[in-house]
């Protein structure tokens, strides 16, 4: 996806410089498609990033019921206090 729109962005720019109007139906066609693209790869960069935290909330969870919450502030470095 990335190469395409590096592509289309080249072309873009000849047609700018060919054309010279950035209103003709061509650029603006090019255009579109590049903005699509544009949005489907934010799209995917959000769901990785989403994905991303979900799993690492997932290897919290799992190391904190593994383990002994002094282990757990040990490797954190949090400092906890009880409550009695």
């Amino acid at each position: 996806m990335i190469r395409r729109l590096q592509l289309l962005q080249r072309r873009l720019c000849e047609m700018a410089n060919d054309l010279g109007n950035l209103t003709d139906p061509e650029i603006v066609a090019v255009s579109e498609e590049a903005d699509r693209l544009i949005i489907q790869l934010q799209r995917l960069r959000k769901e990785e990033a989403e994905n991303r935290k979900m799993a690492n909330m997932y290897d919290v969870a799992v190391l904190s019921a593994s383990q002994s919450t002094e282990e757990i502030s040990k490797q954190s470095g949090a400092f906890l206090v009880k409550h009695s």
